[in-house]
């Protein structure tokens, strides 16, 4: 695929650039070494087998788990991946926080689901852009830039129909809907399938619409996802994180999962003068560590 980008401890490169603004993502191929896939994957495995075990889940039938980093640190580890932070904070800005993770574990399915045309209204995972209910807000019919994610892709999705995530190259940027025989789909030229080896990341926005093709394939697909987006919108999956993993955190660790540098207990500062207003609104330095750290690396995202 010609979307394929080096992996690298940089930030974007001026060819990555130009695809992450133009087509709305990048793929980074063995952004993961083999010895982190084979412990995601054990990890991720353990986790399902748990709740199979519990009766929450079939094995035939496809499951997540959300707000990752509070299950283990092997999760909490991969909100500050050292090959994917930079290209996240040169993308969106220092300015961040985790708005939503999960493990995402979809199992072979019945052949008859490919019956559906891709991303159909009525299909298993329709075409969709992330957002809240009600939608994010628009500027000319377009969603404005609020969110990125990473997707850590655990098993091979290099096969067609193997469960991989599909986009819509652009989508973020315009229409990319037409009518053809009287259906109203998403334009085939636009339609990229993901198909990467274990390891690889993908870097994109969340605006992008996409959607997922059937599994068809033998094999059970696993991927990871954290999105990351701008400090003052609120978390999807938690509200705040337990005491106890916001204790064992570094401050960039603390910041990405929505806390402040002096603790929960003054979240609308403590100045007389000028309080209270939120400090995800207003803050201070020491909330933001994340911005010493990209002005030091570099990064053109330093800007915030």
């Amino acid at each position: 695929m010609n979307q394929m980008a080096n992996a690298a401890n940089t930030g974007l490169s001026p060819a990555q650039r130009v695809q992450f603004d133009e087509d709305g993502f990048v793929l980074i191929e063995d952004a993961l070494s083999a010895d982190e896939v084979d412990n995601l994957l054990s990890l991720t495995d353990r986790l399902h087998e748990e709740h199979l075990a519990g009766d929450y889940c079939t094995q035939d039938e496809p499951f997540q788990m959300r707000d990752i980093p509070r299950l283990d640190d092997s999760f909490l580890e991969m909100v500050t991946h050292p090959i994917m932070l930079p290209l996240i904070v040169d993308a969106i800005g220092f300015n961040i926080q985790i708005r939503t993770s999960h493990m995402d574990i979809r199992p072979p399915q019945s052949p008859d689901v490919a019956e559906k045309g891709l991303g159909a209204t009525d299909s298993f995972f329709p075409w969709h852009a992330d957002g809240p209910n009600f939608g994010w807000p628009r500027i000319n019919g377009q969603i404005p830039f609020m969110e990125v994610k990473v997707a850590y892709y655990l098993t091979d999705l290099t096969q067609h129909n193997s469960g991989a995530i599909c986009v819509a190259r652009g989508s973020h940027l315009k229409n990319v809907w037409i009518e053809r025989d009287g259906e109203s789909m998403v334009d085939p030229e636009c339609i990229v399938e993901v198909n990467v080896r274990p390891g690889t990341a993908m870097l994109w926005r969340t605006a992008l619409l996409h959607c997922v093709t059937p599994n068809l394939s033998p094999h059970t697909r696993k991927c990871l996802y954290f999105g990351y987006t701008h400090r003052w919108v609120r978390p999807s999956d938690y509200m705040h994180q337990p005491a106890e993993l916001i204790e064992r955190c570094n401050p960039i660790q603390k910041q990405l999962l929505g806390e402040l540098g002096t603790g929960k207990d003054n979240y609308v500062g403590d100045d007389p003068g000028s309080q209270p207003v939120s400090r995800f609104w207003r803050p201070v330095e020491e909330d933001i560590p994340l911005k010493a750290w990209a002005e030091d690396s570099g990064l053109s995202g330093a800007k915030g």
